[in-house]
């Protein structure tokens, strides 16, 4: 009797005890979320960790890299009440807030603590400056544990920007594919498939590359401008964190079919020969032809002083809103679409 009484005890146990999950020395058990801030680089960074009840990948999904980029702050407060740990599959760490102190300190991209633009100091360095030494934070304690990331941007306060991705391209024919298949199932109409990072670990510059050049599926999603939080760029960052929640299995439910976008090859960037006001003449989402004239500079009386013309022919991706603009400045930007 004894022998059967032990059988249905091992019976009524499940049949895999799912690990805790342990992110810069917190451990949340499965089934739960828990949100803490985390003591780096002398900042705070505020996550939050869904981790689910069942087994599957891990997503990071981040705002505030540049803190002045407000849409995806607040898509992911609403995110965080949205996921119930008990249906995901996996583990979803939402970083809230990157850059703590450009936030604060308004800053367009920069740290204030020293002037760095967080996307630009990866992997980073642990004896470095503020902002490398944060870069190493997201690097050693976020990248290490995450299969696949979304780096959430917008356009800053003074650039207009057709809602994109980016999905990187390093030349490794599977790892490029499966990119690709993520930025596809995040839904986004336009992708730019960027290949102008280094394939160097040691020297990877960008948050996503990092994790690309460390095998990880990583995107970039550019939704909302000129410094706003409005509601419909909210809408569409948590859209496309659902969708590519439901393309990694991360949450119940059919993934809707990828989209069908429109694929670029490049950017080009118009660069303004001269100081002065910048007018534009044409509005992000138009199709331009090489050499068409897309704004003009005047001096500061208003007499014009140069065309600022279409660099190629494409979609004209961004586009500078505020009127100062200085000699080499850029305040167009084409995507060439991949023939």
């Amino acid at each position: 009797m004894r022998y059967v009484m032990l059988w249905l005890l091992c019976c009524a146990l499940p049949a895999h005890a799912r690990d805790a999950f342990t992110l810069a020395g917190v451990s949340v058990d499965a089934g739960t979320q828990a949100s803490f801030l985390v003591e780096a680089a002398g900042t705070q960074v505020p996550i939050t960790v869904v981790h689910g009840a069942n087994d599957g990948v891990v997503l990071t999904l981040t705002a505030g890299v540049h803190g002045d980029e407000f849409p995806s702050i607040f898509a992911l407060q609403r995110l965080r009440e949205q996921l119930d740990p008990s249906q995901v599959s996996g583990t979803v760490i939402l970083v809230h807030l990157a850059n703590l102190a450009g936030f604060h300190g308004r800053r367009i991209a920069l740290n204030p603590r020293d002037e760095k633009n967080l996307n630009r100091e990866f992997p980073g360095d642990a004896a470095g400056t503020a902002t490398e030494q944060l870069a190493d934070f997201f690097t050693t304690e976020i990248i290490a544990v995450t299969d696949y990331l979304i780096d959430l941007h917008s356009g800053s306060a003074y650039q207009t920007l057709l809602p994109h991705a980016y999905s990187p391209v390093l030349h490794d024919a599977a790892l490029d594919a499966r990119t690709l298949a993520f930025a596809r199932a995040a839904g986004l109409e336009h992708i730019v498939l960027y290949d102008e990072r280094p394939n160097d670990p040691a020297n990877s510059i960008s948050y996503p590359n990092t994790a690309q050049t460390r095998g990880k599926p990583a995107l970039t999603l550019e939704i909302g401008h000129l410094g706003q939080r409005d509601e419909v760029s909210i809408t569409r960052v948590i859209e496309a964190c659902r969708r590519a929640l439901l393309h990694l299995g991360l949450v119940p439910g059919t993934a809707p079919p990828a989209s069908n976008p429109r694929l670029y090859q490049r950017l080009t960037y118009a660069q303004s020969p001269v100081t002065g006001l910048f007018h534009p003449e044409s509005q992000v989402g138009a199709e331009v032809q090489q050499g068409q004239r897309l704004g003009v500079v005047t001096d500061y009386f208003g007499e014009p002083l140069a065309d600022i013309q279409a660099p190629a022919t494409g979609t004209l991706l961004m586009l500078l809103e505020t009127p100062a603009v200085s000699a080499g400045e850029t305040p167009v930007t084409v995507g060439v679409p991949v023939p």
